[in-house]
């Protein structure tokens, strides 16, 4: 038999947490199981972090050609990084199971990655309409526009590496949830820099609202201490008085990238202006979970690998 080219890795770090249900994980294996018997030289691997007897079971039963790989105790980059560690092929995509790819998501990252990039992201955007579209811009706006350009950060639902690079360079360890914007600098420093492939798009189910955007508040300040050489680590020789420049940044850059990628969102103009003043009201939320990782014993509270458990 000739070595799989690629190999896709599902995670199901999503439903072990309680965020998404069974039906969402086993529609994003039918996709990946799709994809790769039309690409006709592929693997797929499933992280289960469930620790769930049952969950165990059922993938076994219900997807007996893919590779489970036990991820019990780790967390989510962990869990990724210890299947691309088993995988065979040359190639990994990274998929979530609260993710469903659009038609030539593989193809895509897999093409990028042949011409010679060594890691890649595609345009994730989230489940609704106009809600969805908001939701999008907070969480996944470093993506818009979606374009054939290097960016400086990759949604790991939705990303491609070669597995040399990878392992060699694997996501930093540290107090985050996920670790892909510290790595992806990395990656960057190191002159593999990720590379944004707009025809591999994925539809992300919605988070909880509150609880998301207060673990993203306090990642966007561990980020720095898991990279200090961020260019916005400098501010934190502020303390928590820096909090407000985060905050202040962060909903900068939503205006910027709604007005950019309001196309790419299906957003109409009068949708795009109804939205711009709930940027900064949601994004107080984030307020809190800046705070909370600038106050004393912050950066131990472990916030950012499990949301609002302190």
């Amino acid at each position: 038999m000739t070595k799989p080219d690629v190999s896709i890795i599902v995670e199901s770090y999503n439903h072990a947490e309680g965020a998404s249900g069974l039906e969402r994980l086993r529609i994003a294996l039918e996709a990946a199981t799709k994809m790769l018997e039309e690409h006709g030289n592929g693997t797929l691997l499933v992280t289960d972090a469930s620790e769930d007897r049952e969950v165990a079971a059922w993938l076994t039963r219900e997807f007996p050609h893919a590779q489970i790989v036990d991820a019990g105790g780790l967390d989510y980059d962990e869990a990724k990084l210890e299947a691309a560690r088993l995988a065979e092929g040359d190639i990994v995509l990274f998929l979530d199971g609260d993710c469903i790819p659009e038609p030539g998501w593989l193809q895509a990252h897999v093409a990028a990655i042949q011409l010679g990039h060594h890691a890649t992201t595609g345009f994730t955007r989230y489940d609704g309409g106009w809600r969805g579209a908001v939701e999008s811009v907070l969480d996944f706006g470093f993506m818009l526009p979606p374009a054939d350009r290097e960016v400086g950060c990759y949604g790991s639902n939705n990303a491609g590496f070669r597995r040399v690079t990878l392992l060699e360079v694997p996501q930093p360890p540290g107090a985050m949830r996920c670790r892909c914007y510290p790595h992806a600098q990395e990656l960057r420093r190191r002159g593999t820099p990720v590379r944004q492939v707009p025809g591999a798009k994925t539809r992300h189910e919605r988070q909880p609202l509150v609880e998301e955007r207060y673990r993203q508040g306090f990642d966007s300040i561990a980020a720095c201490w898991v990279d200090p050489a961020l260019p916005e680590a400098r501010l934190l020789r502020l303390g928590v008085f820096s909090a407000p420049l985060f905050y202040a940044r962060a909903v900068r850059l939503d205006w910027q990238r709604v007005f950019a990628g309001r196309r790419d969102l299906g957003l109409a103009r009068w949708q795009v202006a109804a939205a711009l003043p709930l940027f900064p009201l949601l994004r107080l939320i984030d307020l809190a979970g800046m705070v909370r990782a600038l106050a004393p014993g912050g950066r131990t509270s472990g916030v950012g690998l499990k949301a609002l458990e302190t």
